[in-house]
Parts: C-alpha cells; structure tokens; sequence
C-alpha cells in the first residue's frame, strides 16, 4: 500500500511537469522582431499600419543589418495588424517595439480609437516611445539605415537621450501619454519627429493637445520653457553679450545651464488663481571674451541678469502659447491647483477650468547661479 502511494506521488510530477512552460511560447526563428510601429490614414479614411521588422544576420546578409517594412490596411487597427500578419512568414512580436509613429492625419482623426488599443493590448509594452510625424509615418519607418546601421526605432531612442537633455524635445512613453489624458488639470503632449533637408530624421519641437484633439506645436524655445516648468532635466548651451559701464567694454560669454528646478505655487484669489514659477538655474562658464583682463563680480552679476532673461523668454513663450493660442493647460497648472487647494478645485474651478485656464494670471521669476568661471575671477575683497 505504501510502495502504491510512492508510485502515484512518482506519476504525479511526471505528469505536472510535462505540462510545465509557456503555453504560446514561440521560437525565436519563428519570430518577426518589430521595432517601430508607424500609423497612418489612407485616401478612404482606414489605417495604414506599418511595421519596421528587424532581420537578424542569419536571415540577411552576413555580419549586417537588414529590415523590412511591411504594410497591412483595415477599418481599425486590429483588423490592419491582422491583414498586415498575412505578409509575414514569421509571427509578428511586438514586445520589442520602442517607438510608435502617428501621423498627424491619424493623431487629428483617430487618436481616441488608437489609443483604446494600444491601452489594452498586452502585446505592446506600455514604455514604448510614442511620436508623431507631419509625414507619412511609413515614409519614416522606410528611411534607409544609412552609416550608423541603427533602424528608425533604434534611431529614435539614441535621439532621445540627447534632446531630453538639450531640451528641444521631450521623449514621452505610451503609459506617460495615456495618464496626462486620463488626469485632471493636465493636457497630453508628443514629440514631433521629420525628416530634415538632407534626407535625415531628425526629433525636434513638441505636439500639444487638448484632451484627445491635436491643437498645436511648440518650437524649440517653448519645449525649452515646458521642459523647465515641469521639471526636466535640461542642459541648455546660452550666449551673453554685455557691456561694462565702468571701463566701456563690451563681453561675450558662453554658458551652459544645468540643474534647473521649477517650484509653483498657486494663491486663490477672489474670482481666479494667481499663478507664481519660480525657476532657478545654475550656470558654468564655458568660453569669456573681452578686454576686460580678469572676471569681476560686477560682470558675473550681469552675466547672470542676462542669462535670467534669457530663460524667462523661454518661460514665458511656452506660458503665451498655452494661454493665448492653443488655449490648453499641458504645463500642469491646473493639476498643480488641484494639489494645493483640493477643496476649492472640486466645488468650483473643476468643471470650468479649460475657460478659466487662458485668463489665469502667472507670474514668472528666474534666478541664476553662476557656479565657476575660472581662476580669472577677482574676489569680491580684492575689488
């Protein structure tokens, strides 16, 4: 009876074990590695989706890089995946992608309906990059590797890295994008990608909406301005010129600005908030010219002043495009309110807040440090 229960438990792991691992596992061989996903509308209004397959050495040529994009068309997204699947061999993975494209036709017309599917569907990490493009987002994804033999989903988080520092774009992720719709008090963004006059890609300015509608772009001194109000981190080359009352020169001055903190605060007034930014930036001297001989304090103080200036535009710039021309709160400021002065956001600035949002008064104050210029800088003693 006992050797019976031994050989029963014996059968049992050899039957539970047989029915270990994946239950839709797939061979690596039998996949079709995706990297960028491109949509766009075709002439009858249905999506045009395009997928950028890697080739792996074993499947192209040897020792390089190869791709293929591949489209499929259909009355939702869905339906074009599943059409698009037909002309591929190999089971399409889409758990590699790191950028999605939207063409600005798409994100116009059918940002809603994109982004439903890509909110529920497993398949698609929710930290995939996602961008738009006034071309065809097909054009993009078709773009040759050139010398670096990066594809246009490789391409665009090497961009990335750099223009989130510069400040120029700001990278947002599916899962970044889909909370900013879903929050109170904020408006959704996307970077903007193109293809410049020489044929290259090139990741600049940013997409502003309003709720699920596409209603503007920022250029570069804007994205600068939003990036420093909500926080990013930004290193920003600045130029200076300036003359020195005391002895007639004039002074150039090369900047970079760094470790930029945004603090706002919001005060209820009778009828609307006031709004106060207070940004400070620490600045290093990069190049100084002048026949000035050494640095005074004098000079740095109005380096600095010039410098204040200079990030203020920015501020404000970004401030006027969301207040005065698209008419949508995606610095935050409403989310900021709601943070600080719950009880008065709910009962009467919530349901009327995109109205209140362009007359909101906000005030702007910019403080820079200069942090070293040198060893020709003259203490403030031995002036």
């Amino acid at each position: 009876m006992k050797f019976s229960k031994y050989i029963r438990l014996f059968l049992s792991i050899v039957i539970l074990t047989a029915f270990t691992g994946c239950w839709d596992y797939i061979e690596f061989e039998s996949m079709a590695l995706v990297s960028a996903i491109g949509i766009d509308l075709d002439k009858k209004g249905e999506f045009l989706l395009s997928c950028e397959i890697i080739r792996t050495q074993k499947q192209g040529k040897e020792g390089k890089k190869s791709k293929d994009v591949v489209q499929g068309t259909g009355k939702t997204v869905p339906e074009a995946l599943a059409n698009l699947q037909t002309l591929v061999p190999e089971e399409l993975f889409l758990g590699y992608t790191s950028a999605i494209i939207l063409s600005e036709d798409a994100a116009k017309q059918q940002l809603k309906n994109i982004m439903d599917y890509l909110f529920i569907t497993p398949s698609i990490r929710d930290s995939v990059f996602l961008v738009i493009t006034k071309e065809n987002a097909e054009k993009i994804l078709n773009m040759p590797l050139g010398k670096t033999g990066l594809l246009v989903g490789e391409s665009l988080l090497e961009f990335f890295k750099v223009t989130n520092r510069i400040g120029a774009s700001i990278p947002v992720r599916l899962r970044e994008f889909n909370k900013l719709l879903l929050t109170e008090g904020v408006e959704p963004i996307a970077p903007l990608i193109k293809i410049n006059r020489e044929g290259k890609l090139m990741v600049s300015d940013m997409v502003v909406f309003k709720g699920y509608k596409l209603v503007g772009m920022l250029d570069g001194n804007e994205s600068k301005g939003l990036g420093r109000i909500t926080n990013k981190k930004i290193q920003e080359i600045s130029s200076v010129s300036i003359s020195v009352p005391d002895i007639g020169a004039s002074v150039s001055a090369v900047f970079r600005l760094k470790d930029g903190k945004s603090n706002i605060k919001i005060k209820m007034g009778d009828e609307a908030p006031d709004v106060f930014i207070t940004t400070s930036v620490n600045a290093t001297m990069l190049q100084f010219g002048g026949n000035t001989g050494a640095i005074t304090q004098e000079i740095l103080r109005a380096c600095e002043k010039d410098l204040e200036g200079n990030v203020k535009k920015e501020l404000e710039a970004a401030i006027a495009k969301a207040q005065k021309e698209v008419k949508s709160d995606f610095l935050g400021i409403g989310l900021k309110f709601y943070q600080q002065h719950r009880k008065e956001w709910k009962v009467k600035f919530k349901p009327k807040w995109r109205e209140v949002f362009p007359e909101v008064p906000i005030h702007v104050n910019v403080k820079i440090k200069i942090l070293n210029s040198g060893t020709k800088v003259i203490p403030l003693s031995e002036q």
